[in-house]
């Protein structure tokens, strides 16, 4: 390093992991309980990753058809026989040298590389010292990516505890999400929009904001 030059702070696109993960994502879905039985045996999302700079942002489109899931995110304005459209939005910020991003408004959430491939998303539970959920995330090839999500049981009440079987100790498994992803190309947002909509029967729409705010729209 030359004397007296300061040394440029790293960017996100300076991390083989992240410019992998960089752009659309086309994922189908299953979720499972805690016994590994299925919440949602299938559904669909969409999702983006943007970098720019140090700044990251991801937004998720998740179709979920009828059903228990549905009319959870519909807080009681959805018909039975519909299915429901979420969006959300999660943003963050690298904050070292090693690649980790901090994510805003979700105290303790942190995503960390693990390889050049590879890395897990964390939301930890500082006072029982049990993850509350831990997300792994890798692309096994070109245009091939594969997230697993982890529910955890790591408190008595709260979203640590949320759909714990009965007895359930800390460390137990609340629930598992696997997502398997093909890399899109942006122009074919609105023409997959629309087929999960159809597949899944999608009558509204339930956008969570970054400062936490909720809207219910349905769809004509």
């Amino acid at each position: 390093m030359v004397a007296g030059v300061a040394q440029a702070e790293p960017a996100l696109r300076d991390f083989p992991y992240w410019r992998t993960m960089e752009g659309w994502w086309l994922a189908e879905n299953t979720y499972f309980d805690g016994a590994l039985n299925y919440n949602v045996r299938s559904y669909s999302s969409l999702v983006q990753v943007e970098l720019s700079g140090r700044r990251y942002r991801e937004t998720e489109y998740k179709f979920y058809p009828p059903g228990k899931l549905a009319q959870q995110a519909g807080r009681g304005q959805l018909p039975a026989d519909a299915g429901i459209e979420t969006v959300t939005i999660l943003e963050g910020e690298l904050v070292d040298a090693t690649g980790t991003v901090t994510v805003h408004g979700a105290p303790h959430t942190s995503m960390r590389m693990l390889s050049d491939d590879t890395g897990v998303r964390v939301t930890a539970n500082p006072v029982s010292g049990v993850d509350t959920y831990r997300m792994f995330i890798f692309a096994v090839a070109p245009g091939k990516r594969y997230r697993s999500n982890f529910g955890i049981v790591s408190d008595v009440q709260g979203a640590g505890a949320a759909n714990a079987l009965p007895g359930a100790a800390l460390g137990d498994l609340r629930g598992y999400s696997l997502f398997r992803e093909d890399r899109m190309a942006a122009a074919q947002f609105d023409e997959w929009r629309a087929k999960l909509r159809v597949r899944h029967g999608v009558r509204a729409v339930v956008e969570a904001g970054v400062d936490g705010s909720v809207t219910f729209r349905p769809l004509n």
